[in-house]
């Protein structure tokens, strides 16, 4: 039988999308190492102040902006940067991360509050050089919690103890070595750790601290320091001025365009993947019609996209996607049937999937300390938790697909147009006597995964199954017939 598919012209479009998806992810991560050599130009001894915004929560999307950032703070060595902080907090990971590329700056940094640094913010104020905070800002409550998909969840005493004791030695050791008061870092951190000095308590014990502004500022005889900030400051002008840089050049470290778009992605990540996964499935349901597979790898290079530019993804895996998609594309357009191709493939993508989700972390100093370097069993909460929404997304997904998809009208389209594009003029008008069809008996000449062929004595007709996988061979039925969408059901 004649057919009017043509497979290569059919999977052309997946190529050229994935060519041009890693073209672009290519050159995103070459625009992340622009120097800033491009664009600061002082004049003569004018100090080069950077500010970089700590905004939002702190997670792998975040980094894409701080490791830009410091590779470039490495070079220029501005006379000050300035961290401008209002995050709720993050993932003790990447905030682990961050106090190492602090670490590794050989430039003054000196931390402004603007409004909130709670948690995970909290601690990256410690590592600075200096505090500074904004009128009605505050800080504090960084306490780790481990989160599972309803939100924190417990854990057995002696694992708690161990996570808190450990985030307990990391501000300790933070704190002393910037020169802030090592109590206030610990009771941030620890609920049941009391300061204070004299009759004057600061932090009551059972209670996680948190400061004001005002409270940050003040001094408690006998010490003669603030409790943690060194002054309060309006916006950003004023600090300069405070500070004596009110004639510096000011350089706002802002997220490039790429940047953004991948953070977002990032964010949606297990909602893109399951829905590449879903339009592949439904290529499989509905063989030779193109939308649905075309859909679905789109969503996939989406993912992979903007978890490259993240720093997550490398090229490896847009290959493993790619490879995957192909095998996937053969098993729909050439071969039909779920065989090898069909299962090669799918690990394919899976296995980049996986590997997409493991942070990668490009071009460190050689001088940062092990503690930017954490293992894959780091991030095993993160990527069980990502692979869990992936397949909870998925499994809805075609759950609702296999329900009520088979019921609209735009189903029944595609399906018809998959029968008039892959029937010969011969079959399509055998379709229009559709009064001689019903309760005829045949045998699938193809697997109907729902659309396929059918053979009825000496005729081959295009025809749909009512909803189950019937393989090939298998006795069929038709039961009904609306327009040119031949229907049929397995006999026995």
């Amino acid at each position: 039988m004649k057919t009017s598919l043509n497979p290569f012209k059919r999977g052309f479009p997946w190529l050229l999308l994935l060519s041009l998806a890693m073209t672009l992810a290519a050159g995103a991560e070459e625009k992340n190492d622009v120097r800033r050599d491009d664009f600061v130009e002082s004049e003569g001894d004018q100090p080069v102040v950077y500010v970089l915004p700590l905004d939002g929560q702190i997670d792998q999307g975040l980094m894409i902006l701080f490791r830009r950032a410091f590779r470039e703070i490495e070079e220029v060595r501005p006379d000050l940067l300035i961290i401008e902080i209002d995050t709720p907090g993050g993932r003790l990971l990447e905030t682990e991360e961050i106090i190492a590329w602090m670490r590794a700056a050989e430039v003054p940094i000196a931390a402004f509050v603007n409004t909130h640094a709670q948690s995970a913010g909290a601690i990256v104020s410690f590592g600075s050089d200096r505090i500074f905070m904004a009128p009605g800002s505050r800080i504090g409550s960084a306490l780790p919690v481990i989160m599972g998909p309803g939100g924190a969840t417990g854990m057995p005493d002696n694992v708690y103890e161990k996570i808190i004791s450990d985030t307990r030695a990391m501000v300790r050791g933070i704190a002393r070595e910037k020169g802030h008061w090592e109590d206030i870092a610990v009771a941030m951190v620890d609920p049941d750790y009391e300061v204070k000095v004299n009759d004057h308590v600061i932090s009551e014990a059972g209670k996680l601290l948190n400061l004001t502004a005002e409270e940050a500022v003040e001094i408690i005889p006998p010490r003669d320091k603030p409790v943690l900030a060194e002054a309060i400051t309006d916006d950003l002008e004023s600090l300069l001025e405070y500070l004596g840089l009110e004639d510096a050049q000011v350089v706002h470290v802002e997220p490039l365009p790429a940047e953004s778009l991948a953070r977002w992605i990032i964010m949606i990540g297990p909602l893109l993947f399951a829905l590449g996964i879903l339009g592949v499935y439904m290529e499989f349901r509905t063989p030779g019609i193109g939308i649905p597979g075309l859909a679905g790898a789109v969503c996939l290079l989406i993912y992979f996209f903007g978890h490259h530019v993240g720093g997550l993804a490398g090229i490896e895996d847009l290959a493993l996607l790619l490879i995957g998609l192909v095998l996937i594309g053969l098993e729909i357009f050439v071969i039909p049937g779920f065989g090898v191709a069909g299962v090669l493939g799918m690990i394919s993508v899976l296995a980049g999937l996986v590997l997409s989700l493991i942070p990668r972390i490009p071009s460190l100093p050689e001088e940062l300390p092990d503690i930017s370097s954490p293992s894959m069993i780091d991030y095993l909460p993160m990527i069980s938790l990502r692979l869990l929404l992936i397949v909870a997304f998925t499994g809805l997904g075609a759950w609702l697909l296999s329900r009520l998809l088979p019921k609209t009208p735009f189903y029944n389209k595609l399906v018809l147009q998959a029968s008039l594009e892959s029937g010969t003029g011969e079959d399509k008008q055998a379709a229009s006597a559709k009064h001689d069809y019903i309760g005829m008996e045949g045998v699938a000449l193809t697997a109907l995964r729902p659309a396929g062929t059918a053979v009825f004595g000496e005729r081959r007709l295009d025809v749909v199954s009512s909803g189950e996988m019937i393989e090939r061979n298998d006795p069929v039925r038709v039961i009904k017939v609306e327009g040119n969408r031949i229907v049929v059901e397995k006999s026995s």
